[in-house]
């Protein structure tokens, strides 16, 4: 494999994004990797793969996709973070991990600190759309989304449908949290991407994800079935966490090679 190309900034005279070059600059260590701005890295040959991080690089994650380069995806982790961020997702040729779950062992799980409720039944339906910035990756207007999903909605069930926008994150760890608010006689969170679905699954609600979706291989994907979404099973929803702790990996794990060893297996 060529040398992956790390993306830290978006033109060669402009400034290094801090918060990005903190972790392609991990990553490159780990992967020797070569740090570069995005119009530098795209002068190479399409065998060269790219790092980015976040979707502030949306549009170069795209072109890579349409160029048929191979890419590496950073973003927040899925689980694990308790007050601060410590796991980050690393995902190869997708924003998102949308594998068939892979059976894996438990020795990453395991210090993530997982609790997982049981299901319970509520009331209505909670709606939440990815951010306006998430959603520049599938050219979708939010909302219009947000419109067109709850009229669909309502063809399939007459429920309540809460609307549930994506704050701050400091806002949302604090007040009127994820799991308050599923807590708060919801039947079923209905999103595209975010990863509102993971948690959902994980705090016993029902998921439906309409867009590529690190939960869609435990939950419905289709509006049809928003009054009987599907519940995984203990056994299910155990497996596919075992399989998504082995694609999020802390600073020290990108630095080192154990993320690039892992997504290269």
């Amino acid at each position: 494999m060529k040398q992956v190309l790390c993306i830290n900034r978006k033109g060669p005279d402009m400034e290094i994004l801090d918060r990005q070059a903190a972790f392609v600059n991990r990553f490159a260590e780990g992967c020797d990797g070569k740090l570069l701005s995005a119009s530098e890295a795209f002068e190479y040959p399409v065998e060269y793969p790219i790092c980015v991080r976040g979707m502030k690089f949306t549009r170069w994650v795209k072109l890579a996709a349409e160029q048929g380069r191979q890419y590496y995806y950073i973003d927040n982790g899925y689980f694990g973070n308790h007050g601060r961020k410590v796991y980050f997702r690393i995902i190869k040729n997708n924003v998102h991990d949308t594998r068939d779950i892979i059976e894996r062992p438990s020795d990453r799980l395991a210090p993530c600190e997982v609790n997982l409720k049981n299901f319970t039944p509520g009331r209505k339906i909670l709606l939440a759309p990815p951010s306006v910035k998430s959603f520049t990756m599938w050219d979708i207007d939010q909302e219009q989304w947000i419109a067109e999903t709850v009229a669909e909605i309502k063809k399939h069930t007459d429920r309540p449908v809460e609307v549930r926008l994506k704050r701050p994150r400091n806002d949302r760890m604090a007040v009127d949290t994820m799991e308050e608010a599923l807590d708060n006689d919801v039947h079923c969170l209905v999103t595209y991407n975010s990863v509102a679905a993971v948690e959902a699954v994980m705090l016993g609600k029902p998921a439906i994800a309409l867009g590529p979706n690190a939960a869609g291989v435990v939950c419905s994907n289709t509006l049809a079935e928003i009054e009987h979404p599907y519940i995984p099973s203990q056994d299910e929803r155990d497996a596919w966490l075992r399989h998504l702790s082995y694609c999020q990996f802390t600073f020290t794990e990108m630095s080192d090679g154990t993320a690039w060893r892992i997504l290269n297996e």
